[in-house]
């Protein structure tokens, strides 16, 4: 650096002898800034200027220039036009390389040698030149810069707070924050802040200057509490990707609360919200930002009271998204995505964990049981479920007065118990469509006519059937009557006589098995 500097005081003694210039600007040798210098002041003897070139570097911009001399091209532009601010670095590049810091800004233009000491000055034109709008507390000793959604105090105790924001420490002393709010304003054409920052000095090493680090905790996570330790090496990569320009810099909130998130190992995580999940009205709290009704929400947090009491399993957490679909998470949290409706929520836990949502409900024992096997098997939008949970609730208390159920049982006997049973609680109309459709052996066709008989439902109906299963059908005729009258008999029967009432039933079925020809 002292010998660049000395040749160009030489030079300047020289300024006006363009003879001598003109020989400087085509040594061999000598300094390369100190060559391209020569050539600069050669040319602004000229009166006319006919070789202008033009110069672009992607990171130091670009500018018009006269070619003079066996200079770079890069340092001649840089020596002519001066008050580029970030052009005007060039020349210097080989003497950054070698371990000297130069910083730029509108009032001035140094070189602090071998220790990267940027001036007070510097720091405050970049932040203005920036598309962020800070404010400067001058009530706290150490200069602290923060966007206007910040609060400076809050940024240098650095608790993890849900006011997300980045910080920049120099280590000269001053701080600055930016809110994850502004962050996330950035605009596809805007210059990003880091690489902003880096292009005002060189080398455009940040580290060298400062440590950057990002705050975030989510809603409701216990104040005092530290956060996983692996979310730090998660902003840790995010901060890195930043810095090396590899990610957006509107990503860097949603990244860095990403990191936060996947590190949670207890609790639940209800979009940006944490709750320890132990208690009914939090978790029904949580979920009013989760698009749903009030029954639904109710139902939910019962489901999700019920999941967390269980806990994790095989060391790893669950992830809903806003599909309804799930996923492993390292943390052994459980986690409902932002966006994830109360009814995809309940889709993708009744399996497991509906009985325990009914009883919630109030609902239990053989009851629930019938209410949760239907949903599951045939699911209903949950809103139209529990809309019509009463009407479910009677049928499910219809269906538990039978001590046998449909689709239990196979062959003629099973094919008569499963009509009786679907036409008694579904409606007849159902049972005959099923009747009466295509049949797959002549017992079941013979079976099908048996009950279409005792029910009263076979006029017009026998084109449907062959003879032979009519005539097999006739010996089957008295066991299926009795099994339909049993059928009625315990539906209407009053609760304390329930239990004898299918006593009946049980006994007029094996009756029929005995008829058919099966097994008890």
């Amino acid at each position: 650096m002292t010998k660049t500097l000395n040749e160009l005081k030489i030079i300047i003694k020289k300024k006006n002898d363009v003879r001598w210039l003109g020989k400087r600007m085509m040594a061999k040798r000598g300094d390369p800034v100190a060559k391209a210098f020569a050539g600069s002041l050669h040319a602004a003897h000229d009166e006319d200027f006919t070789m202008v070139g033009k110069f672009s570097s992607g990171s130091f911009g670009g500018a018009s220039f006269i070619r003079r001399g066996d200079g770079k091209q890069g340092y001649l532009a840089g020596l002519q036009n001066h008050s580029h601010l970030t052009l005007r670095m060039l020349p210097w590049e080989d003497h950054a390389k070698r371990g000297m810091y130069f910083f730029t800004w509108k009032g001035g233009f140094v070189c602090t040698g071998p220790n990267p000491s940027p001036p007070d000055e510097w720091l405050e034109d970049v932040l203005d030149r920036s598309r962020f709008d800070f404010t400067k507390d001058d009530e706290i000793p150490l200069p602290v810069w923060v966007t206007n959604d910040l609060d400076p105090n809050a940024v240098l105790e650095f608790n993890p707070s849900g006011d997300g924001y980045v910080r920049f420490s120099f280590k000269h002393g001053p701080v600055v924050a930016i809110g994850f709010d502004a962050l996330g304003e950035s605009g596809k054409k805007e210059a990003s802040f880091i690489h902003h920052l880096a292009l005002s000095m060189l080398p455009p090493f940040l580290p060298s200057i400062l440590t950057i680090e990002a705050n975030w905790a989510p809603k409701g996570w216990p104040e005092g509490k530290a956060l996983p330790e692996a979310s730090a090496e998660g902003i840790d990569k995010v901060i890195d990707a930043w810095q090396g320009l590899t990610m957006n810099e509107g990503l860097i909130a949603m990244a860095v609360q990403r990191a936060v998130i996947d590190a949670i190992d207890e609790g639940l995580v209800l979009g940006d919200m944490w709750i320890e999940g132990n208690d009914l009205d939090t978790i029904e709290q949580g979920l009013a930002d989760h698009a749903g009704s009030i029954d639904e929400r109710h139902l939910t947090a019962h489901m999700l009271l019920a999941s967390m009491s269980e806990g994790p399993t095989d060391e790893v957490g669950m992830r809903i998204n806003p599909r309804g679909d799930i996923a492993d998470r390292k943390g052994q949290a459980l986690e409902i995505m932002t966006g994830t409706s109360c009814g995809n929520i309940l889709g993708t836990l009744w399996e497991k964990w509906g009985m325990a949502g009914l009883a919630g409900l109030g609902i239990e024992g053989e009851e629930a049981e019938e209410i949760w096997k239907k949903q599951n098997k045939k699911p209903q939008p949950f809103g139209t479920f529990l809309k019509g949970l009463d009407s479910a609730r009677s049928q499910a208390r219809r269906v538990a007065r039978f001590p046998t159920r449909s689709g239990e049982f196979s062959g003629a006997a099973g094919t008569i118990h499963d009509l009786v049973l679907q036409g008694l609680l579904d409606g007849i109309g159902k049972a005959e469509r099923v009747a009466t459709s295509r049949h797959a052996s002549i017992d079941e066709a013979a079976a099908s006519w048996a009950w279409l008989l005792a029910a009263g439902r076979s006029a017009g109906q026998d084109w449907h059937f062959e003879s032979n299963a009519r005539d097999r059908a006739g010996a089957w005729l008295a066991a299926t009557k009795t099994l339909l009258a049993a059928g009625e008999s315990l539906l209407a029967t009053e609760p304390d006589e329930v239990d004898a009432s299918r006593v009946e039933w049980q006994s007029a079925f094996d009756a029929l098995r005995v008829v058919t020809g099966e097994s008890i």
